[in-house]
C-alpha cells in the first residue's frame, strides 16, 4: 500500500453525521445512474468503506450542493486499500460511475481510466491558475490533466516547542538547514531518548530527498532509484540513525502510528509527516505543536506535496455534467470548509488562509513557503513494490548493515525485473 494513503486515512474526522446516512444509502447500489442515465445521480466511486470516509464525502457533497442546488451525487466504493484494484473492475462493469478520486501519487497508475480534462477545462472557462501548480502537475498524465485536486499537502517537520525551549534551541520556521537540524537533534538526544521518530517505508525518505530537489522518478515517469544524487539523499537519511544516532531504526512491521505516538506522547520531539495530521497531533499532545520545513541542505523551503482530487472516468457518457460537479466539489467555499473542519491544506490558493485557523503561530507561513516551491510525489505503477521493498530492506540501511546504494540497486532491479 502506498505510504501516502495509509497516513491520509488516519486524519479523517467523523463529522457531517447528518449527511452520512444519505451518502451511505445512495452508494449501496451500483446501478444508480452513475454514467449512463441522463437526469439520474452522478456516482462518485471512491474510498468509502469507513464512517470517516463517508462523512468526508457527505461534507464535500453538501458543500457542493450549496454551490449548485441541483447537483445530485451518490457515493459508492470499497476501503482505501482495495480501491486501487477494485476501481478497475468497477469501471468495466454495468453502468460504470462517472466520478472517480485519485491521488497525485497514483494518477499515473489510473491514467488509462481517467478522461483527459483539458477540453472540458477550456469549455467551462475553469481557471487552473487558481489551483496549486504542483498538484496539477501531479494529476497530469501524458501531458493532459486527469483530475482536479482538492488538497495540496506539503510534507513538514513537526516539533515539540517546549522541548526545543528547554534545550535552549532556537525555534525553526520557514528556513532550516540540515546541519542545524542534525545539531538540534543531537541536543535533543539523550541515550535511548532520540530527537527524531522515523517510520519504515519510502514516503518520508522521498520527502527528505525532494526537499533538496532530488526525485525518485524521472519527468518521463521512469523509476530512477539508483541515480547518484538520490542514493546520496537516502544515505544521508539512513545516517540519521546509523551515524548521527539521533533516531532509532524502525521495525519493518511498524505502522506509521508507532512513530506518531512516540511524537505525541512527548517521547520523541521531532517527526516528519503530512500537515493533515496537525489536528490529530494537537488533540493527542499536551505540548505546543511547532511546524517547520523538512530540512534542506541550503535551508530554503522546498516540499514534496501529497494530495487527492476528482477525475472523470474515461468511459463516462455525461462528461459535461461530471465536470460541473467537479467544479462545485473543488470550489473555494468547499475547500475552506474542509480546511477548517478537517485540517486539509486546500489546493485552491484563495482557500489557503482557512488552514491557518487554530494553528500555532508561524505554521501557516511554513505551509505557504513550502507550496511556493513544491514538487508532487510522483510514483510509477510499480510503486507498491518499491514501498514494500523499502520497508523490508530500509531497516538494514538504518542499522548500517547495507548502504543506500546496495538497497536502491536491489529495489530498482527487483521492480524492473
Amino acid at each position: 500500500m502506498n505510504a501516502v494513503p495509509s497516513r491520509r486515512a488516519k486524519r479523517l474526522i467523523l463529522t457531517g453525521v447528518a449527511g452520512l446516512a444519505a451518502v451511505t444509502l445512495a452508494g449501496c447500489a451500483s446501478g444508480s445512474g452513475g454514467g449512463g442515465e441522463a437526469g439520474g445521480p452522478l456516482v462518485l466511486y471512491t474510498w468509502a468503506a469507513s464512517e470517516g470516509d463517508q462523512a468526508q464525502w457527505a461534507d464535500f457533497i453538501s458543500g457542493a450542493q450549496a454551490e449548485d442546488p441541483d447537483l445530485d451525487i451518490s457515493v459508492e466504493g470499497p476501503s482505501f486499500a482495495d480501491y486501487w484494484t477494485k476501481v478497475k473492475t468497477r469501471l468495466s462493469g454495468a453502468n460504470p460511475p462517472c466520478l472517480l478520486t485519485t491521488q497525485a501519487a497514483r494518477a499515473q497508475e489510473l491514467g488509462d481510466l481517467l478522461m483527459p480534462l483539458d477540453d472540458l477545462i477550456e469549455k467551462a472557462g475553469f481557471d487552473t491558475s487558481e489551483i496549486d501548480s504542483s498538484m496539477l502537475s501531479g494529476m497530469t498524465v501524458d501531458g493532459t490533466i486527469r483530475a482536479i485536486p482538492y488538497d495540496a499537502e506539503p510534507i513538514v517537520l513537526f516539533y515539540n516547542v517546549e522541548a526545543f525551549q528547554a534545550a535552549g534551541l532556537e525555534l525553526p520556521g520557514t528556513e532550516y538547514t540540515r546541519d542545524q537540524f542534525v545539531s538540534d537533534a543531537k541536543a535533543l538526544t539523550n541515550g535511548e531518548k532520540k530527537g527524531l521518530a522515523i517510520a519504515p517505508g519510502i514516503f518520508i525518505p522521498n520527502a527528505w530527498s525532494l526537499a533538496d530537489g532530488v526525485p525518485a522518478v524521472t519527468e518521463d515517469g521512469d523509476l530512477d532509484l539508483t541515480n547518484d544524487d538520490f542514493v546520496d539523499q537516502i544515505q544521508s537519511f539512513f545516517d540519521l540513525v546509523a551515524v548521527d544516532q539521533v533516531a532509532k531504526a524502525p521495525e519493518a512491521a511498524d505502522g506509521s502510528e508507532v512513530s506518531q505516538q512516540a511524537f505525541t506522547s512527548g517521547e520523541v520531539p521531532m517527526l516528519i509527516e503530512g500537515p493533515w495530521m496537525y489536528g490529530s497531533f494537537a488533540d493527542a499532545a499536551d505540548f505546543t505543536l511547532g511546524v517547520t520545513i523538512v530540512p534542506s541542505t541550503s535551508g530554503t523551503a522546498a516540499a514534496m506535496t501529497a494530495g487527492s482530487g476528482f477525475g472523470i472516468a474515461a468511459n463516462c457518457e455525461r462528461p459535461d455534467e461530471a465536470f460541473a460537479a467537479i467544479e462545485a466539489l473543488t470550489s473555494v467555499s468547499v475547500q475552506e470548509k474542509q480546511a477548517e473542519a478537517r485540517g486539509i491544506v486546500p489546493a485552491r490558493i484563495e482557500a489557503l488562509p482557512a488552514w491557518a485557523e487554530g494553528k500555532t503561530e508561524g505554521a501557516a507561513d511554513v505551509v505557504e513557503a513550502l507550496l511556493a516551491d513544491a514538487t508532487p510525489q510522483r510514483t510509477t505503477p510499480t510503486w507498491n513494490q518499491v514501498e514494500t521493498l523499502m520497508t523490508q530492506y530500509g531497516v538494514q540501511g538504518y542499522r548500517g548493515e547495507l548502504t543506500a546504494a546496495e538497497i536502491m540497486e536491489t529495489i530498482q532491479n527487483s521492480v524492473a525485473g
